[in-house]
């Protein structure tokens, strides 16, 4: 009334070979989900600091660290202080921007890069990779400051 030896090592192959087949896939989509998570919180961050430099009256920066997959929300009053830092998610890397010294700054309007008439000379986009080459798009569009997450680069 029990199970052979054999048919017990049938039953765990199958099982083996199912696991091994559905791993692959999870793991891409944990992957991307990372990236996903990641680009997202990179998003709200830049709409914290617009928040912050508009309704506080301050000048807020964003320092991209590159080498450490950081970055650091500033706020400069007299001193700059940094009163938030969030880490990029796992095997999540910063790949590349346009924004110069890798710092977006938010005068106190709100919008990067301000000049005299209070809109942004330029948009940016700060791109993150995953560890097998997907990458996502953190855009700041121009004149507005909206920021949104696209697969496309702009």
């Amino acid at each position: 009334m029990g199970f052979t030896v054999l048919e017990l090592l049938v039953s765990l192959a199958i099982l083996s070979l199912v696991f091994l087949i559905s791993v692959n896939p999870f793991g891409k989509i944990l992957e991307y989900s990372n990236l996903n998570t990641s680009a997202i919180l990179l998003a709200k961050s830049i709409k914290v600091c617009q928040n912050v430099s508009m309704e506080e009256g301050v000048r807020t920066r964003i320092l991209l660290d590159f080498v450490d997959n950081r970055y650091h929300l500033i706020r400069v009053e007299k001193i700059p202080k940094i009163f938030a830092t969030y880490h990029l998610g796992n095997d999540i890397v910063f790949s590349w921007t346009n924004f110069s010294k890798k710092i977006i700054e938010f005068d106190p309007v709100g919008c990067p890069d301000m000049r005299d008439v209070g809109t942004p000379d330029k948009g940016g986009t700060i791109a993150i990779k995953s560890r097998s080459n997907r990458y996502l798009y953190v855009i700041i569009t121009p004149v507005t400051g909206y920021v949104r997450v696209s697969e496309k680069q702009p």
